[in-house]
């Protein structure tokens, strides 16, 4: 994802501000069937399961791979279905939600009688039972959305150890917005999703003055200067950040492989103002559909991507989001930090206070929701909160990443010990693995959504 640079910044809380957002799920919050005597069967007792908490995806035109919405593509996929359900990766929430550790909301996963009654029909013969009429969920759409799009664009890797068959290209785009109001939820259209690797929107106050280390400069003149760097070609380059220089207010969208749409919690939103613009930062990552060399790996294909953007005129809270991420940080150590090859479970762990990671405010702030973040070697990531366990997500998948949403929102003060261990299996590689921004290096991120 790349996230990755912001994470180097030491700002303060309220001018760190990224979103990721929750992503698609398959239903919602269920009442267990009741038990049923005799043969169990799809059209009576496994086909409402699904429609509710798996149809959403799998059905025609559903980001899902089949439908499970008639009996014989079901019948067809059983085996495969049960065994990602005991395994526990569909519906897709990787996230620890029995109470061990932090309290989730968890209404698309299945409960144990439905996977009992899964279970049952596979091993009881696949009967079909008497066919009857689904009302099948709508798939997601974000409604009341006004929609912004990147040019047309055909990205070429900038090679080098930290972005071998990689691209980051921001572009300037106007705010959706001729009023002061507050984004309360986005979706994002990946025009092609084999070449994009993740999104990012960023606020940016047009008047507000250049970072620190650029002088008398303001944001607007340094995306002039960026812009102007590569005339031929639209946007500039702008690996983890919007750009060398600029001075983001938030950072409010972020889209990832998996993710859908995205809704912040009732209430809470982000400040977005007449004046500011966004400035769209996508990762292209060319791994499988590059030509040529790694130097200069490139590819016929163009991306336009959309993101759709829903606002509100007011809210109760305003949300701010933290990066921390001392791995990806240690970059700029004359010796960086590494992951060891040819281990099949290697862990890499960090800690900070609050503090370090920009909460200032001596109240704190409530944890709303965390996004575990690592590339393709990642297996799982656990977060310790002082000498409580706050997240711990299993089964990492690089294409399946979302916020997990809090139940009871934990605190984090500035003095609170903030501790993260992420374990990878680095068997394929020859060397040491970097951390940095390619698709190709490794990351221990762990995104955090807080509540002023």
């Amino acid at each position: 994802m790349g996230m990755e640079k912001l994470l180097s910044r030491s700002a303060s809380l309220l001018a760190i501000s990224l979103v990721a957002g929750t992503f698609i799920g398959c239903g919602s919050k269920d009442a267990s069937p009741p038990p049923r005597t005799g043969a169990v069967t799809y059209w009576q007792d496994v086909a409402p399961i699904y429609n509710e908490k798996c149809v959403r995806c799998h059905q025609e035109g559903g980001i899902g791979p089949f439908p499970l919405n008639n009996f014989l593509d079901a019948m067809t996929e059983a085996p495969l279905e049960l065994a990602r359900i005991t395994e526990g990766t569909m519906p897709p929430y990787f996230m620890v939600h029995d109470g061990s550790c932090g309290s989730f909301h968890d209404e698309t996963t299945l409960t144990a009688a439905q996977k009992d009654t899964i279970t049952a029909w596979v091993n009881g013969g696949l009967q079909e039972g008497t066919p009857a009429a689904l009302d099948l969920p709508l798939q997601p759409r974000l409604t009341g959305a006004v929609d912004v799009s990147t040019p047309v664009f055909a990205p070429v890797a900038q090679g080098g150890q930290l972005a071998l068959f990689d691209e980051y290209r921001c572009f300037l785009i106007d705010a959706p917005t001729d009023t002061d109001t507050f984004l309360t939820a986005y979706d994002v259209s990946p025009g092609d999703p084999s070449l994009v690797h993740h999104v990012i929107a960023f606020v940016v106050d047009p008047t507000r003055a250049g970072r620190s280390g650029i002088t008398g400069m303001t944001n607007a003149a340094i995306m002039q200067a960026l812009d102007g760097q590569s005339p031929d070609r639209a946007g500039w380059p702008c690996f983890g950040g919007a750009g060398d220089g600029l001075n983001p207010s938030a950072e409010p969208v972020v889209w990832a492989p998996g993710q859908g749409i995205v809704e912040y919690p009732q209430g809470m939103g982000v400040p977005l103002h007449a004046k500011d613009k966004l400035v769209v930062q996508v990762h292209y990552n060319l791994v499988g559909v590059a030509q040529g060399g790694a130097a200069a790996a490139k590819t016929e294909r163009t991306d336009t991507t959309a993101i759709h953007l829903r606002f509100a005129p007011t809210v109760t809270r305003q949300l701010a989001f933290l990066l921390p991420d001392p791995f990806l940080e240690s970059l700029g150590n004359a010796t960086p930090d590494s992951l060891p090859p040819r281990q099949r479970d290697t862990a890499y762990t960090w800690t900070r206070t609050g503090r370090q990671i920009g909460v200032t405010l001596a109240a704190g702030v409530d944890l709303v929701g965390v996004v575990p973040h690592m590339h393709g070697r990642g297996l799982r990531q656990t977060m310790r909160l002082g000498d409580s366990c706050a997240a711990h997500l299993e089964n990492w998948s690089f294409h399946w990443q979302k916020f997990y949403f809090y139940k009871t929102y934990p605190r984090i003060t500035p003095t609170t010990p903030i501790q993260v261990t992420c374990e990878y299996n680095t068997f394929d590689d020859a060397e040491a693995v970097l951390p940095g921004w390619g698709t190709r290096n490794e990351m221990c991120l762990a995104v955090l959504m807080v509540a002023l």
